[in-house]
């Protein structure tokens, strides 16, 4: 039994008039009796001016496609979003934290009475212990990978998934 493959994603107009379609066609049928009718009514340059505008928006009608759509579709959808405008409000969800404001007072009291060496070897000793600045937080959202750069170095980056 023999395959055929079957095409997809065709989006062609079947071509009634010559190489038009028939909206194209009537998008430029259109503007050709607004000029033909303009000729009689306008003198010359005004009759100039609308055949040139007219033209031009027919073809623009007619053949221009903007990310595969064509111009009348992206027309329509720019009046319709202008005659029912949305508002979209974005408020992030904030956390409420309670703090224990006692640990706070006695730390405070402890360093009060310190001279500055020991001040420093009290923040060193924090800091490596992971009592401050530590890496995990308590609800365990942050993750952490090891990036290697093209130099070989290796460093710990907070892994951040929008």
């Amino acid at each position: 039994m023999s395959s055929f493959q079957v095409p997809q994603f065709i989006e062609e107009k079947p071509k009634i008039i010559g190489f038009l379609t028939l909206q194209q066609f009537f998008y430029v049928a259109g503007a050709a009796i607004l000029s033909f009718l303009s000729f009689y009514v306008f003198n010359f340059y005004l009759w100039l001016l609308t055949t040139i505008i007219a033209a031009g928006i027919a073809i623009g009608l007619a053949f221009i496609k903007i990310n595969g759509q064509s111009l009348p579709k992206i027309l329509l959808a720019a009046v319709g979003f202008v005659w029912q405008p949305r508002q979209f409000i974005w408020q992030r969800a904030i956390k409420e934290t309670e703090l224990d404001i006692s640990q706070i007072e006695k730390i405070e009291a402890a360093r009060k009475s310190m001279n500055l060496q020991e001040k420093i070897k009290s923040l060193a000793l924090d800091v490596a212990t992971g009592k401050l600045f530590s890496p995990k937080t308590k609800d365990g959202d942050d993750k952490y990978q090891v990036v290697t750069f093209l130099t070989g170095e290796k460093k710990i980056a907070k892994r951040v998934d929008y």
